[in-house]
């Protein structure tokens, strides 16, 4: 397979900023050629495409549907495209639409202001490696969470795990030119999620519980005959076969074509939380408990802990002068206690050095796994830059 190049320049269509139609009813539209990535996703996909791209005066570019039934992007019936009409109408409306839903759909500039931060601060790994298969996410014991927010796909949380499902319009060749051409930051998140996907799905099983979860969606064959009944009746997920020719296209996508969340791989959402909260003055990333009542739970559980340790140490000095003031000098009473005295007076002290020993030990651990996540994420980083391919690859365990 020829690797595309998508770094070759394009005219960029700048953002929509206005809803009023244009009208473009007597612009001349032509078709565009498919370059780069569009071009190689056209040669693997065998699917129905049910977009094309036109291009009306001079780099104007908009979407307009296959089939004048299903004038929406695929899969996406509540966002239209211009329907399969000549002249087209209502272009820049149109546009403005698309380009808004694609913005909240896949832009991530939240988590990537955070991620410049968590280079010294609750470091990530900054690999995009990082990505653990479907399969071995139950291995952790976590749960596999689907989810459209952009900004939580690879996200875990303990015992879960966020994966936002591939969208219909990403097996378009039409669409990938389209985004190439009118938005350069949807683009390079687009080619970055997609570059994920190559290490989600690394076997059979993988791609079994992608489709078993919806992560992989259905589409229309391109070997079909053009009828109603066959476009509504014969929609299928792509082969295991198919779905590898087609993800292996991105496996060549390099850090500089992504936006910043993809050079990064799973995300600690706890992490992400506490720098929100450290450099944002917000109270979390993302609420995992919407409730008051769940996240005061939550935040105080250390906060009582730390009452629970302190309220050991109080009591057991309190024993230790109340067994001082107890001495042969302190009460006629005491002559038959000695040894009792002298254990309460030294007991609380031994309980009160082991736990300085395990919190000072646990502090300690902290700090030193605090110092090697920052070791590897810095020689990962410098490996990265070096052209190392298997940089940040099995930060965890001997064979994971």
């Amino acid at each position: 397979m020829t690797t595309p190049s998508p770094n070759t320049p394009h005219p960029q269509v700048a953002a929509p900023q206005s809803n009023t139609p244009s009208t473009t009813s007597t612009a001349k539209s032509s078709p565009v050629t498919l370059t780069g990535w569009a071009a190689e996703v056209d040669k693997k996909c065998p699917f129905v495409d049910g977009l094309t791209l036109l291009r009306a005066g001079n780099d104007r570019y908009f979407l307009k549907a296959a089939d004048e039934k299903k004038s929406f992007l695929p899969g996406q019936p509540r966002m239209p495209v211009l329907p399969d009409t000549d002249p087209p109408r209502d272009v820049d409306a149109n546009r403005a639409s698309i380009h808004d839903y694609l913005q909240r759909s896949h832009l991530t500039a939240e988590i990537d202001a955070l991620l410049g931060f968590m280079q010294f601060l609750f470091v990530q790994t900054p690999s995009f490696r990082h990505i653990a298969p479907l399969h071995h996410q139950k291995s952790r014991e976590r749960e596999i969470v689907v989810d459209e927010h952009p900004g939580l796909h690879l996200v875990w949380y303990y015992q879960r795990i966020f994966v936002k499902p591939i969208p219909a319009y990403f097996f378009s060749p039409s669409w990938w030119e389209y985004i190439q051409k009118a938005d350069e930051e949807i683009y390079k998140a687009s080619l970055g999620f997609m570059r994920s996907w190559t290490f989600l799905v690394k076997y059979e099983i993988d791609y079994i519980l992608a489709c078993e979860k919806h992560l992989i969606p259905k589409l229309l064959p391109a070997n079909l005959p053009s009828t109603s009944s066959a476009h509504e009746d014969c929609t299928r997920h792509p082969t295991y076969e198919e779905f590898c020719d087609l993800i292996l296209i991105f496996d060549k996508v390099t850090d500089k074509e992504c936006s910043r969340r993809f050079e990064y791989g799973e995300l600690r959402l706890t992490r992400i939380n506490r720098t929100a909260f450290f450099t944002r003055a917000k109270l979390a990333y993302f609420h995992i408990y919407p409730q008051w009542g769940q996240f005061l739970n939550h935040v105080l559980a250390p906060v009582i802990t730390v009452f629970a340790v302190s309220t050991v140490v109080l009591n057991s000095m309190q024993v230790s002068l109340a067994a001082i003031d107890m001495g042969p000098e302190g009460s006629a009473d005491t002559d038959g206690w000695p040894r009792f005295i002298g254990l309460s007076k030294w007991f609380p002290i031994v309980v009160m050095i082991l736990i300085a020993a395990v919190v000072g030990g646990g502090a300690f651990a902290l700090v030193m796994v605090a110092i090697k996540d920052l070791i590897f994420a810095k020689r990962t980083k410098r490996d990265k830059e070096r052209g190392d391919p298997n940089a940040g690859e099995k930060s965890h365990g001997l064979i994971w």
